[in-house]
């Protein structure tokens, strides 16, 4: 029988696992360091040899574009991660973005702002993906006892305030409903709004008092402004009448750093952190950003490989 002394003499045998856990080295700062530098070499290698770091089966998507002669995706993630892997990462920065911070509950209606840029397609896209994940489950469920939230999207007609060629907006308009009705079910609505709706009035009596109105800014930087401000009443009016609880916007990190600049510059800094949440209760209809934490590369990417084509209105 073993004795399991450290001091005994006798030479007595002892257990087989004291005897390997004295063998076995203690763990020093020497030796994690040493790992360290093991994994990195490992994750250099998957590199060198273009190998999606998350799977590690795939290729990357730098790698994969130059195999067939294809774009640029050399930088920043597109070295590292498949494309699976890539929007995968993405959509879970959106999805996390979205429960994290309560912006969308089963018994929401919600409002996807939809200009043809790349930030609001991938906003529809994956808002879409959402609410089928979510219809899969209502469908596999026994009680159903968990509704699915709705979704619309508009686009706000500002053909009476800008010099956009009504040739190109009305085509525009027709490939934003194409996109829209190529969404596998349920069904979304699509709401084309002009600017000027936002008047209770005659269309032609609306345009020329919207006219009248942006004429008296004379500088560019309160028009820009004041145009912003338009869009969201005419988002605002849509979500009221059409029975909307939330509106969804594709703001992501880029844009999101210059308007901190602007606001800056501007002086309008005791409103910056409630422009910049993820969550802006002070409308009556609330506005969320799920893309609050994507830059625009990484959107503009997403664009390229799913061949999501941005609208030039």
């Amino acid at each position: 029988m073993a004795c399991n002394s450290g001091t005994c003499q006798s030479g007595c045998y002892r257990d087989d696992s004291s005897v390997g856990a004295e063998e076995s080295p203690p763990l020093t700062k020497k030796t994690e360091v040493s790992n360290e530098v093991v994994n990195s070499r490992r994750s250099t290698e998957h590199l060198d040899d273009g190998i999606c770091l998350k799977c590690k089966v795939n290729r990357t998507i730098a790698a994969a574009a130059a195999a067939e002669g294809g774009g640029d995706f050399g930088g920043g993630d597109g070295g590292r991660f498949c494309a699976d892997c890539f929007r995968s990462n993405l959509f879970g920065k959106f999805r996390l973005a979205v429960t994290a911070n309560a912006m969308i509950s089963p018994s929401d209606n919600v409002l996807v702002a939809f200009s043809g840029g790349t930030c609001s397609r991938v906003a529809l896209q994956f808002t879409h993906e959402m609410q089928s994940k979510a219809q899969k489950n209502y469908d596999a469920s026994r009680d159903r006892a968990l509704p699915v939230f709705g979704v619309g999207v508009a686009f706000i007609d500002e053909k009476a305030i800008s010099a956009v060629s009504s040739d190109n907006l009305d085509r525009a308009v027709e490939e934003m409903k194409l996109i829209v009705s190529d969404l596998a079910p349920p069904v979304k609505q699509f709401h084309v709004v002009p600017t000027e709706a936002i008047y209770s009035l005659k269309a032609g009596d609306a345009k020329d008092r919207l006219n009248e109105l942006i004429n008296t800014v004379n500088d560019v930087t309160g028009k820009e402004d004041l145009l912003e401000h338009f869009r969201m009443l005419s988002l605002q009016k849509i979500a009221i009448e059409n029975g909307y609880t939330k509106i969804l916007l594709g703001t992501c990190t880029s844009r999101i750093a210059c308007h901190v600049l602007e606001a800056t510059v501007k002086g309008r800094g005791y409103s910056l952190a409630a422009d910049i949440q993820y969550v802006d209760a002070r409308w009556k209809i609330p506005v969320v950003l799920p893309l609050r934490d994507c830059p625009i590369h990484e959107l503009n990417m997403l664009c390229s490989l799913d061949r999501f084509d941005a609208l030039e209105i």
